[in-house]
């Protein structure tokens, strides 16, 4: 893939937040497009994707499920805010 410099002129004026007039920017464009074409070089066949560039598998626990009996007023009871005839109150968050 190779382009000229007056067709990344021409890219240029179109984007608006590339100054066209600004030569710096417009050689940095041809260095990235250089790059691109170097990279489309590069034969990757027979390389496999990668994730991550870390090769660590994450141990995950046995989930274990534990039954235990508990009464409707014992589930109120865990709960830190004030109970009343067996309701929680919530504080008025709408004031």
């Amino acid at each position: 893939m190779s382009i000229t410099q007056e067709q990344i002129k021409e890219i240029a004026k179109k984007l608006s937040k590339i100054p066209s007039d600004n030569d710096k920017i417009i050689w940095n464009i041809w260095d990235i497009i250089k790059y691109i074409d170097l990279l489309e070089e590069v034969d990757t066949n027979s390389i496999n994707p990668t994730i991550s560039v870390i090769e660590k598998w994450t141990s995950l626990r046995d989930d274990i499920e534990i039954k235990k009996e508990m009464n409707p007023k014992e589930l109120i009871n865990c709960s830190n805010q004030k109970i009343i005839a067996n309701q929680i109150i919530i504080p008025n968050i709408m004031k």
